[in-house]
């Protein structure tokens, strides 16, 4: 993909912001809250059963999941249509699917509708490091790709050790971060252009 549609860049250029929102949610709403312990979805709960890692406003974690996902679902839409091949689309088919989800996560908070939440949850975690390591294996801009190699070994990490840690009580939390903060990081790195070439 030698150029980047404006869709794409309007809508993964503002990703990493995702990041900013879940750190002041999580300061500012989150009760007895654990970045490195409770989960992120724990910041879409309400506190009414007195658990800890809850939120006193989850509808605002919510919000962000569908924003968020929304937007990287948009993004991914010209990959879609891609002329440059169809591994391309396949990366476009796997942001996309991912952003739906992270959407449905936010619909669906793991309080109320445990399962449906699970359900949901489960595609993100499958399809964004695919994404993320064949983008980053399609990425031919020296200036990013070994940025990108380094996320990818991060996210790859993060999920992999999230899957292991889910439901124990310390780590999950900085394990799913580690999954999900590379992928909103990438996001918006691959559309930097490489500097001009030097005659």
């Amino acid at each position: 993909m030698r150029t980047v549609h404006p869709m794409t860049r309007a809508a993964w250029g503002v990703q990493p912001l995702y990041i900013v929102a879940e750190v002041l949610i999580g300061l500012a709403f989150g009760m007895s809250y654990s970045f490195r312990d409770d989960t992120i979805s724990a910041l879409g709960t309400t506190c009414l059963s007195g658990a800890s890692g809850c939120s006193n406003a989850g509808w605002v974690m919510n919000t962000a999941f569908i924003a968020f996902g929304a937007l990287q679902a948009l993004g991914a839409r010209p990959l879609l249509r891609s002329r440059a091949g169809r591994a391309w689309q396949v990366v476009g088919a796997l942001w996309a699917t991912a952003g739906v989800f992270s959407v449905l996560v936010g619909i669906f908070p793991v309080d109320t509708h445990p399962v449906a939440h699970t359900a949901m949850a489960l595609p993100v975690f499958v399809c964004q490091p695919v994404a993320l390591m064949l983008h980053v294996s399609l990425c031919a801009r020296p200036a990013v790709r070994p940025a990108g190699a380094v996320l990818a070994l991060v996210c790859l990490i993060g999920t992999l050790a999230f899957g292991l840690l889910l439901g124990a009580p310390d780590g999950a939390g900085l394990a799913e971060r580690a999954a999900i903060w590379p992928i909103k990081i990438w996001l918006a790195l691959c559309l930097l252009r490489p500097p001009p070439t030097t005659r």
